[in-house]
């Protein structure tokens, strides 16, 4: 009996420093890849260089296509050819794991589609549709995630920067509505991805609750609500809640001298 519980315990211990193994190294990978996305939203001039560099050495595929959703919003931002990189970007890397689709992985990477939806809106920006319409095509390539909300709302938000028929609109308004029990997502971030649905929502124009359109302007307080809602040419409309503020203070502005004595007498 000792015997078996010795080796059970020798069997736990070893997945325990397997699994400890894997996540160190995922780490290494995902330190520098933060790095990244966190100087291309300060706007440093080294962004795109930094982004350059990190894929060149990056050894795994997952990290590389993952930097490549970066690389292409750097590039449209310097107006350069992305040609290469759109053809070169493979999101079943990102999902898939040995081959298959792994659910899993779309849960460690679902932070990805919010660098898509910033990819479309720029993409959106600077009229270059035929970006729009491959990251379109390379997201819904992959149909095992019709059942994901980020999935879903990607398709949805494609519709209203193209101003199709149906807009996107049904599916953004629902989310807003909690209408999104029938699909898998992330709890961490459902929260940001309804901020996405309204900000794409005011863009089209729709109507939505005063809830959600003051909560705009928490999200164009923030770095990856005011890259979007600037994109989407909506910032200013939503300005953040400090700006918001200000202008109310410069509004209430003190009566001249001349007419607060003329008020008296």
């Amino acid at each position: 009996m000792d015997l078996v519980f010795f080796g059970v315990m020798l069997c736990l211990l070893a997945y325990i420093a397997y699994r400890n193994f894997g996540l160190i190294k995922r780490y290494r990978h995902n330190k520098e890849y933060i790095e990244c996305y966190k100087e291309m939203l300060s706007g440093t001039d080294t962004a795109y260089e930094r982004i350059c560099k990190y894929i060149d050495s990056e050894t795994s595929e997952e990290f590389r296509n993952k930097g490549r959703v970066l690389k292409l919003y750097q590039e449209m931002e310097k107006e350069l050819d992305c040609k290469d990189t759109l053809e070169a970007l493979d999101l079943s890397a990102i999902f898939f794991k040995n081959g298959k689709y792994s659910r899993q992985q779309v849960a460690i990477n679902a932070d990805v589609f919010v660098w898509l939806y910033l990819d479309m809106a720029r993409a959106r920006r600077f009229s270059k549709f035929d970006v729009l319409n491959k990251l379109y095509e390379k997201i819904t390539a992959i149909p095992e995630l019709d059942k994901r909300v980020e999935y879903q709302a990607a398709v949805a938000i494609n519709n209203a920067l193209l101003e199709q028929e149906d807009a996107g609109v049904g599916f953004l308004s629902s989310l807003l509505d909690g209408g999104y029990a029938g699909y898998e997502y992330e709890k961490n971030l459902i929260g940001l991805f309804k901020r996405f649905a309204a900000a794409t929502l005011a863009y089209a124009g729709e109507p939505m609750e005063d809830y959600y359109r003051n909560d705009l302007h928490n999200f164009a307080g923030t770095q990856i609500g005011s890259v979007y809602m600037k994109d989407l040419d909506i910032y200013d409309k939503y300005p953040p809640v400090e700006n918001k503020q200000e202008e109310k203070k410069e509004e209430v502005q003190e009566e001249p001298e001349e007419e607060k004595k003329e008020s008296e007498e």
